[in-house]
């Protein structure tokens, strides 16, 4: 266990999203790191003890495909489980999700009170 508390790392380039999900996963006493770009949120994944990544698949440069395909090949990140989030409503989206490794997807706007069952099922120890 790394600790108590589990460190949630958000990574989506609207800040509007990742302020409006940072404010309810903290009210629930969790902590949240914010990344704007898959190249950040790699930095920070190479720096911080993280938990678990909350990860938008459309961002402009590197996708959440492409991180969560470097993770995967990485040994330090292939561990941490990964909730892909996308405003896309396509069955080739979840597949492909599926495929690449993913914890779980889901769709904009999330629902926080399924989104929160299921980071607790994924680090259960944390909780």
């Amino acid at each position: 266990m790394k600790n108590s508390t589990p460190n949630i790392l958000l990574v989506d380039d609207s800040s509007t999203n990742n302020l409006l999900l940072e404010s309810a996963l903290k009210d629930l006493n969790f902590i949240v790191t914010s990344a704007v770009s898959g190249e950040e949120a790699l930095s920070i994944l190479n720096k911080k003890a993280i938990d678990l990544v909350l990860l938008d698949i459309m961002m402009p440069g590197m996708s959440g495909y492409d991180v969560l395909e470097l993770m995967i090949k990485d040994d330090k990140l292939d561990k941490i489980p990964v909730i892909l989030v996308t405003a896309r409503n396509k069955l080739e989206e979840e597949k492909k999700a599926q495929e690449l490794g993913a914890a779980d997807y889901f769709e904009k706007p999330l629902i926080l009170d399924k989104l929160i069952s299921r980071i607790k099922e994924l680090i259960p120890e944390c909780v």
